[in-house]
């Protein structure tokens, strides 16, 4: 499986309701052969490895989810997964876009049931050779997915001091957002 393929299926399944897009995947992982099961399940944690926590995308959960934590970070980072790569690499250069989204689940744009798919059976113990095999998997699909990855500015943290200084700036960097979610009666300040 590349990249290419990850994003198709993924396509493929995309639903506005996440629990018909996690039967939609699962479906279509079952036609995957085991290995290529866990290669969807090692794209999906190599693109939370490089734009998880991210401050771009914290802001625009903030203003989408009313509220973000490292839980909820990655959730909503699993939920922009399931808009597709496009929409995902824009909102990593430029959160704004997210605007521009048809339909956008204020309060609840969050994707948890992702992190599982592909991901087969927990084994408690796991041979140094599968381990390892699967690092070198996860290594080569960091170095085929980085160079598409643009942060605004070219910064993932912004040039923010702290995490409070980021969410202060949301009116700066989110204003369409902000409309939006105004525009929903989505009153995202009045979250925790």
């Amino acid at each position: 499986m590349n990249k290419n393929q990850f994003w198709a299926i993924m396509e493929k399944a995309k639903d506005i309701d996440t629990e018909i897009m996690s039967s939609k995947l699962t479906e279509e992982i079952t036609n995957l052969s085991k290995q290529d099961a866990q290669m969807f399940n090692n794209y999906i944690n190599a693109y939370i490895d490089l734009i998880n926590e991210t401050i771009w995308i914290d802001m625009a959960c903030k203003v989408i989810n009313g509220y973000v934590s490292d839980d909820t970070g990655l959730y909503f980072t699993l939920w922009l997964m399931s808009q597709g790569e496009t929409v995902l690499l824009k909102a990593v250069s430029d959160p704004d876009t997210l605007s521009e989204l048809p339909k956008i689940p204020f309060g609840n744009a969050d994707f948890e049931m992702l992190m599982g798919i592909g991901a087969g059976e927990d084994e408690e113990i796991e041979n140094e050779s599968i381990k390892n095999a699967r690092e070198n998997a996860h290594e080569k699909i960091l170095q085929e997915i980085t160079p598409s990855i643009k942060f605004k500015d070219g910064e993932q943290y912004g040039k923010y001091e702290t995490f409070d200084d980021a969410m202060e700036d949301i009116p700066n960097i989110l204003p369409k957002l902000i409309k939006r979610a105004e525009m929903e009666q989505f009153d995202w300040k009045e979250w925790i």
